[in-house]
């Protein structure tokens, strides 16, 4: 399986084989409960504490690109006033964070998956 793949699915970054989070994203009080290895190949999903302090690097530079699109859409292309729009972001920021906080670790997890 692609490693890209592997990304969209949240798989293990070396087998592909295990999800690697428990809950799917929609569970809000369980969103960041992940498995500790691949049932398959025994990649760590969590190599030291701290790992994944670079994922979120990776979650603010999403996050960064999403909120400034959407902004320069709204006020650009829509004409959409400055409320409006900070009221969009806000609920944009807040439905989105799950999802991307996930997808940052995933990222994470396969850039470095020989660690």
């Amino acid at each position: 399986m692609s490693q890209i793949a592997n990304i969209l699915t949240c798989s293990c970054p070396k087998c592909g084989n295990t999800q690697i989070f428990k809950y799917p994203f929609y569970n809000v009080a369980k969103f960041t409960s992940m498995n500790e290895k691949c049932s398959q190949c025994q990649h760590n999903f969590h190599p030291e504490p701290g790992y994944y302090l670079g994922a979120m690097y990776i979650s603010y530079f999403i996050s960064s690109f999403l909120l400034l699109f959407v902004s320069l859409i709204m006020l650009v292309f829509m004409d959409c006033s400055i409320e409006a729009t900070l009221t969009m972001l806000i609920v944009l920021s807040i439905v989105t964070l799950p999802i991307i906080l996930r997808y940052s670790r995933v990222i994470w997890l396969v850039l470095n998956k020989d660690i």
